[in-house]
């Protein structure tokens, strides 16, 4: 259950990596957006990804903690990369469904 939810994060996080590069962009949204909002995408990205890194290393242990992070990461960025590859438009979509997924997970956890 816990990679589960570590993949849905790690989809947030690619996909608001992917959000921050220009070449994703044109792609992505209607037109490029601006250089600020590019900014606040990448670090939002980067900031998830270390945080989600950090929980990981905290609940697991580094060893464990970090080879569960790296094959989350890995299948994620596979999902981003096949969205962004042949339905673009469809990535912010994407985006709420996992995180609904995400919270549906988090209500199953806590109950």
């Amino acid at each position: 259950m816990a990679a589960l939810m570590l993949w849905c994060v790690a989809v947030v996080a690619l996909s608001a990596l992917a959000c921050g590069m220009s070449k994703h962009q044109r792609d992505i949204f209607s037109a490029q957006i601006s250089a600020q909002n590019s900014r606040r995408f990448e670090i939002a990205g980067w900031v998830v990804l270390l945080l989600s890194a950090l929980v990981m290393i905290y609940i697991k242990g580094a060893s464990v903690g970090l080879s569960e992070w790296l094959g989350c990461i890995t299948f994620a960025a596979l999902a981003v990369g096949l969205l962004l590859t042949y339905h673009p438009k469809k990535l912010l979509q994407a985006n709420v469904i996992v995180t609904v997924v995400f919270g549906l997970l988090l209500i199953v956890i806590l109950i």
